[in-house]
Parts: structure tokens; sequence; C-alpha cells
């Protein structure tokens, strides 16, 4: 919800929900106080973003990402403690794990052999331990921007009192 959103109905101004049916883009506008709109700049002004409405793009699709992905159903678990996931295979890749599965694996099932590749390959790879690394530095990054974005303020109401001088 805007700040300051008017909530009176417009004269002659359409439905939500006409409104929705009637343009598949649609613009929003945002109102920001002066300090957000200097970060917002900084990050133009650094060439991350090419304009502040890229930047502001970006930031609500990450954040509809985000929250999209954090109310994600559940999986169900089997009896066992699996997630039942289905694989897409060519027909020479399953033929392949198939007779793995007889020959090597003492006739278990193609599942249970390609979940052990799975594992085995997360292992060594160690995917897990690359995905966590890769999440904690996006994360300092986020607060060490802000952590900078407090200490240019800090250092511009310092100025405006007098206190430092450039």
């Amino acid at each position: 919800m805007f700040d300051n959103a008017s909530h009176r109905k417009k004269e002659g101004a359409p439905a939500p929900e006409e409104f929705r049916e009637e343009r598949e883009d649609a613009r929003i506008a945002l109102r920001c106080n002066r300090s957000e709109l200097r970060l917002v700049d900084s990050f133009v002004s650094s060439g991350e973003f090419p304009t502040r409405s890229d930047l502001m793009r970006a930031a609500l699709h990450a954040f509809l990402r985000s929250r999209a992905m954090s109310t994600a159903p559940t999986p169900p678990v089997d009896a066992d403690g699996f997630v039942e996931v289905t694989v897409r295979l060519r027909p020479e890749e399953y033929a392949d794990l198939e007779t793995y599965s007889r020959h090597i694996g003492n006739g278990r099932p193609v599942r249970d052999t390609l979940a052990e590749v799975v594992r085995r390959g997360e292992m060594e790879l160690k995917v897990h331990e690359l995905v966590q690394r890769a999440r904690a530095t996006v994360r300092e990054a986020v607060e060490t921007r802000t952590q900078v974005g407090a200490l240019q303020e800090s250092g511009k109401d310092l100025e405006r009192k007098g206190v430092v001088g450039r």
C-alpha cells in the first residue's frame, strides 16, 4: 500500500477489476523520502542499474521471487522420509540407469539408483555449501550497502551541523 494513497473513488475511474483487464502492463508510483532517493541514485550513478526504474523493477522482482519461494508448498514426505520428485531423462539415459540398477545395483529400483547418484554428486560438488556461501555473500552485500548509506547520511548530518567540513 502506498503512503498517502487516496481512498476516495474518483468519478469516471475504472474499478480495479476493470483496470486489470484493460492493460497487461501498468505503471505504479512510489513515494520515497530524500535519503531513499539518494540511495537509489547511488546505485544508478555507480552503474549498477541504468535508471531508477530498472532498480525498482529489479527490487520488486527480487521481493516477489523471495516471497513466492517462502510460501512455496512443501512436497509430501513418504513413510521412509523421502520426497518424491519427477526427473526428465532421455530414453537412452534411463536405459543406462536401468541397466546399472539391474547389474551393478543388484536389482535396485532405478529411482534409488538415481537418488544415490544425486546425493553422491551433491557431496562431491558440495552444491549445498556453494549455495549457502552465495546466499551469505548476497546478504553481506545488502548489509554493507545499508551501512554505507547510513554512514553517508550521518556524515551529511555532521556537515550540516558544522561539526566536520570538506
